[in-house]
C-alpha cells in the first residue's frame, strides 16, 4: 500500500535560533528606548530628588513612535511576510535598534 502524505518540509527560520536572535535584538532595543528613563528614576528616588524626566519621557515616546512606524510596514512587506513570526522579528530586531540609537542620540537635551 503506497500512501502518500502532504508533508510540509521543515521550516528552517521557525527554529530556536531565530528566536533567540528576535528576543536578543528586542531586548536590546528595549534597554535602549526605557533604559535612560529608568535609570533618572532610579537615581532621582536614591538621592531623593525630585522627579523630572520630562525630556526624557518625550525622546522615548518618540523613539517608540517612531520603531512602530518603521516596523509595522517592513513585518507586513510581502518578502518579509512570507517568512516564519520568529525570523521576521529577528530581521527587524536591528531596525528597532538603529531607529531607537538613532532617536536617542540624535535627541536635543537642552532643547
Amino acid at each position: 500500500m503506497n500512501v502518500t502524505r502532504n508533508v510540509k518540509p521543515r521550516d528552517l527560520a521557525d527554529s530556536q535560533a531565530c528566536r533567540c536572535l528576535a528576543v536578543f535584538f528586542w531586548a536590546w532595543a528595549a534597554l535602549i528606548t526605557f533604559g535612560p528613563v529608568l535609570l533618572l528614576t532610579a537615581l532621582s528616588v536614591a538621592w531623593a530628588q525630585p522627579l523630572i524626566t520630562a525630556d526624557s519621557v518625550k525622546v522615548t515616546v518618540l523613539q517608540v513612535a517612531l520603531t512602530a512606524a518603521v516596523a509595522t510596514p517592513l513585518y507586513f512587506a510581502p518578502g518579509i511576510a512570507r517568512l516564519a513570526r520568529s525570523a521576521r522579528l529577528a530581521l527587524l530586531g536591528p531596525a528597532a535598534i538603529a531607529v531607537t540609537l538613532t532617536v536617542l542620540l540624535g535627541a536635543d537635551p537642552y532643547a
